[in-house]
């Protein structure tokens, strides 16, 4: 299947974008590209835009109604690969941990599967007699280190089900101690606690 180009046109994919809208950050080809008061936007912006004022106009003359009142945008529409306006935060162009919003979802996954992986683990009886010799205390959940492990991964799992719904800051106050919990049946090897601690930080930042 042919991938779009990303630098198309937002209304003709078949057409190279030339210009970025000022209001929405739409890639628009030359056909697009609608001039107001100076700022290029795309149709759709264009249409729903109080009327400029006509040039000309008496001073003092009263300004029609639902004309805007304030001072005009500052800069015209970019072009593509351009400067973009300073604080434009369209669809294509997005803090880095916003357009990588996937990666705390990967992590917390990979830790789900760690400690769900070493909670069925611990019962096996060859696995379960190593992993004591390295966390002693382990030994002291027996069969119930395996249900704990299930309970944890699963609550993970849950999490990103949360993120999905845009509950990120309470998936996060949900990670971090569940991922420090999980330490006492080893938490994956460890490594599962530390990336579901990595992802929840990174849930707050974005």
């Amino acid at each position: 299947m042919a991938q779009i180009n990303p630098n198309s046109c937002f209304y003709h994919p078949n057409l190279p974008a030339v210009m970025i809208c000022y209001r929405c950050g739409r890639k628009i080809c030359t056909a697009c590209s609608k001039d107001y008061n100076g700022l290029m936007m795309c149709p759709s912006c264009y249409h729903t835009v109080p009327t400029p004022m006509p040039t000309g106009m008496p001073s003092g003359a009263p300004m029609p109604i639902g004309m805007p009142s304030g001072p005009p945008m500052p800069v015209a529409g970019s072009p593509v690969g351009g400067m973009r306006p300073p604080g434009w935060y369209g669809p294509y162009m997005q803090p880095m941990l916003a357009r990588l919003w996937w990666i705390p979802l990967g992590l917390v996954g990979a830790a789900a599967a760690l400690i769900l992986f070493n909670g069925i683990a611990l019962l096996s009886p060859g696995f379960f007699a190593v992993w004591t010799a390295f966390l002693p205390w382990v030994g002291l959940f027996g069969v119930f280190g395996f249900i704990l492990g299930i309970i944890f991964g699963l609550v993970l799992l849950g999490t990103i089900v949360m993120v999905l719904l845009k509950f990120r800051v309470f998936a996060a106050f949900i990670i971090f101690p569940t991922a420090i919990v999980s330490l006492i049946i080893g938490g994956g090897f460890i490594i599962g606690a530390v990336l579901a601690v990595i992802a929840g930080i990174l849930l707050l930042l974005t």
